[in-house]
């Protein structure tokens, strides 16, 4: 499996080369995960579902997936198509790092069964990033969820449930857990983006959310459309801001930036942000955990960190 720098053509020089279909992640599905994978053709099918272990998505639809299990399902229909070479556009996006290390493995049998893999992927890319400015939040801290619960329409199992959540100060927040476990969920029914079945949403104005970002590249550093989001959204004077994901596709670079610029920002407001990048969780004040929907773990960093199995041996500097 191979990384292909979105410069000097080398993307369209592989897929001349070797007859790929370039495979860009964010092209609409719609419909039963199932439906969708199987129903063509049964074995074949089947057999891809098998080979990136997403059995258990079957008999969700698309929507209700998660974003992390999305790219999983879009690997899988783009498979279906009996490619003998593909270029993948940022298939890692919106996964944790465990779920990458996994789909790197699976993907790495893709080429061991004929089929040659290559991937773009912009938190890669080389090149200078300019510092993000700062502008301080005005107003007063205040929201709050009580025993909320939420499950998608025709589902089963909730995608949030039971959960109470308060933040009444400035600080930075970080919801973390696996694809799935109820982040970005969360993160829309404390924006009202949806309204919960069960249990109330409190807050003193109206926050700022950003929800995670589904632009795909390749695409030049300048065009990057979540740069632009994440300025406005540090200059912004809104005492609560939710974001989703927000360093995902960010170059290293940029990343260190915005990382610096969240740390100020956190002096005036509420910043509430759904991500597995350990970076923000090493300058957390507030670690939430979630598990099937279920908030597992509601304190500080420290103990978090002395908690966590996985997080305790994590750590990154700004």
């Amino acid at each position: 499996m191979e990384w292909l720098s979105s410069g000097q053509g080398r993307v369209d020089e592989w897929v001349t080369t070797n007859g790929a279909t370039p495979v860009k992640l964010d092209s609409p599905l719609a419909g039963r995960v199932a439906s969708l994978l199987i129903e063509e053709d049964p074995l074949y099918g089947s057999e891809v579902v098998a080979i990136l272990q997403i059995d258990h998505l079957l008999y969700k639809r698309f929507d209700e997936c998660s974003s992390g299990e999305r790219q999983l399902v879009r690997i899988a229909h783009a498979l279906m198509r009996r490619p003998q070479a593909l270029v993948l556009h940022e298939p890692f996006r919106h996964l944790d790092r465990y779920r990458r290390e996994h789909l790197t493995m699976l993907l790495e049998r893709l080429t061991h069964l004929g089929v040659k893999v290559a991937y773009t992927e912009r938190a890669r890319e080389a090149g200078a990033a300019s510092a993000f400015s700062v502008a301080p939040s005005i107003g007063e801290v205040e929201i709050s969820a009580r025993d909320v619960s939420y499950r998608h329409p025709l589902q089963p199992a909730y995608a949030v449930e039971h959960a109470t959540f308060t933040a009444d100060k400035p600080g930075l927040t970080v919801l973390i857990g696996t694809n799935g476990s109820g982040k970005s969920t969360l993160l829309e029914l404390l924006a009202k983006s949806i309204r919960p079945l069960q249990g109330k949403i409190k807050r003193v104005g109206r926050p700022l959310y950003l929800p995670a970002e589904e632009e795909y590249g390749p695409f030049p550093e300048a065009s990057n459309r979540r740069v632009a989001q994440l300025a406005a959204v540090l200059v912004a004077d809104v005492p609560i801001v939710l974001l989703d994901e927000p360093t995902v596709g960010l170059t290293d670079e940029e990343r260190r930036h915005f990382c610096r610029a969240l740390l100020e920002k956190r002096q005036t407001a509420q910043l509430i942000c759904a991500s597995h990048d350990p970076v923000l969780l090493e300058h957390a004040d507030r670690v939430v955990s979630l598990s099937n929907g279920t908030i597992v773990f509601d304190g500080t960093k420290e103990a978090f960190m002395e908690r966590s199995l996985v997080w305790s041996h994590s750590s990154s500097a700004l």
